[in-house]
């Protein structure tokens, strides 16, 4: 007779001092019974994380500890910049990696987690850099030799901070990011240029706190980092360089009008009045070539004229009035004004809501500006004058309020600027400048502040009977 199967009992682990010593552990909480009466250090029967004293168990690293943050913040400051001006010579020989959205997602957001992240970085390795902190699917992947871990830093704090910001709906569509960055890694000047919106970006939202508390007492300087100025120089430079286009290759030519588009998000977020200049330099570089025709064929030369054609529409009222007037009420540069939206939604189409969204609220800024700039406009504030405004004003709030909240909010800071200059009650100018500082503290991007403080001159300005679309280019930045 076949002997009986013995029936299946699932096996209880003890704690590990136990099984080294292999006996039954008795299964004690919070040390075991067996090991406390032969007086030993008991493990418990949690799970067992095992660590080495410092960074590494062999090696130079061997027991040697992380630096601290305040040395962390020392290497931002000496190692960020490359002190030569030679160009950077990249291996090509690099692959790129499909980007996923879980994948930008863990780039941390916190300044003291960014400050941790480059730590890391600098303190192994460059082949290792990436491996501990940030996701290597981000960008494409150069050699390790071509990119130092604070370039890297600064590339995947690109991708993660701004890249975002200037899309209506971000994923694998988006030019800033999957465009944008490999070519900065084989050329100097884009690199350059993104760098220094990086630091810049980096060096004014450690206090973002403090400058809205210093807005609302009316006393704000504004602090850059040396290192974000040393680069931002450097493109500068770099444009210099590259002055004769028309004499270019079409890789030249596009480097060139790309550095200058992404010194444009380096004038956004520190609110530099570099802005009228760096745009008479895109529209000068642009006519150079022979227009849009010029840009060629491409993904590239396509995303290139979208942004062109965006900033166009944007920059214009904050250039002058006459600027404003001629290019608003243009029907061909206000279509043209939605081919970024209209590609975003292409590749998001479940956003179709949003899109309609947008483009109202864009349409009504658009509608409010031409009711204010045009010649036979009434400068003075006639009750029937407020009275209009006041009407445009609320429907632009009633509009905005039913916007849903989430993805699509970042693309309507200058449709909510513009709508702010129109403001007669205060009511009004309270909503606008709360929905502002809350723009910022999300974004960090100095414009916006600036543009609040440039708003409360405007409604000054106003009641005194000055046209408000006069007055906007006086700033001398760019908010959108």
């Amino acid at each position: 007779m076949p002997r009986k199967h013995r029936p299946y009992r699932p096996k209880v682990k003890g704690c590990y001092e136990c099984s080294q010593r292999r006996i039954s552990c008795d299964r004690a909480s919070p040390q075991c019974g067996k090991c406390s009466s032969k007086g030993l250090k008991c493990s418990g029967l949690g799970i067992r994380h095992r660590f080495n004293d410092g960074i590494a168990a062999r090696g130079k690293w061997a027991g040697k500890a992380i630096p601290t943050d305040e040395e962390a913040h020392n290497v931002i400051a000496k190692e960020a910049v490359p002190q030569t001006s030679t160009a950077l010579t990249v291996n090509q020989d690099y692959t790129i990696i499909n980007v996923t959205e879980e994948s930008f997602q863990s780039i941390p957001t916190d300044p003291r987690d960014q400050v941790n992240a480059l730590r890391d970085a600098t303190s192994i390795q460059p082949c290792e850099a990436l491996s501990r902190r940030i996701p290597p699917t981000c960008l494409s992947q150069p050699s390790p030799t071509s990119v130092s871990p604070q370039q890297r830093f600064l590339l995947l704090y690109f991708s993660k901070h701004i890249a975002y910001e200037m899309v209506a709906f971000d994923g694998l569509h988006n030019g800033w990011r999957h465009l944008v960055l490999p070519i900065a890694h084989i050329d100097t000047l884009v690199m350059d240029a993104v760098l220094s919106v990086s630091a810049f970006h980096l060096s004014v939202t450690k206090s973002k706190e403090e400058n809205v508390q210093s807005l609302r007492s009316s006393v704000w300087p504004l602090r850059q980092h040396a290192n974000a100025d040393c680069l931002y120089a450097r493109a500068i430079l770099g444009l210099q360089q590259r002055q004769q286009l028309a004499n270019c290759d079409t890789s030249t030519r596009h480097s060139v009008l790309l550095a200058i588009l992404v010194l444009l998000t380096a004038a956004m977020v520190t609110a530099s009045e570099d802005f009228p200049v760096l745009f008479h330099m895109l529209e000068s570089g642009l006519a150079t070539i022979g227009g849009e025709d010029g840009l060629g064929n491409g993904e590239l030369a396509q995303f290139m004229m979208r942004q062109i054609r965006k900033m166009r529409v944007y920059a214009a009222p904050l250039l002058s009035e006459q600027h404003g007037l001629h290019t608003l009420s243009s029907q061909a540069h206000m279509a043209q004004l939605f081919d970024c939206l209209h590609h975003c939604s292409q590749q998001r189409p479940e956003n179709a809501t949003v899109v309609a969204h947008i483009t109202n609220l864009v349409e009504q800024a658009h509608k409010i500006y031409l009711q204010q700039a045009f010649p036979n406009s009434t400068p003075d504030l006639s009750i029937h004058s407020a009275s209009d405004s006041i009407s445009r004003v609320e429907r632009f709030k009633t509009t905005l309020q039913s916007f849903p909240s989430g993805t699509g909010e970042q693309v309507l800071v200058w449709s909510i600027f513009i709508a702010a200059s129109d403001c007669v009650l205060e009511e009004h100018r309270l909503f606008f400048e709360d929905l502002l500082i809350r723009c910022y503290l999300r974004s960090g991007f100095v414009n916006i502040l600036r543009g609040i403080q440039h708003l409360r001159m405007i409604w000054a300005r106003r009641s005194l009977g000055d046209r408000w679309t006069s007055l906007l280019p006086e700033a001398r930045i760019l908010v959108m």
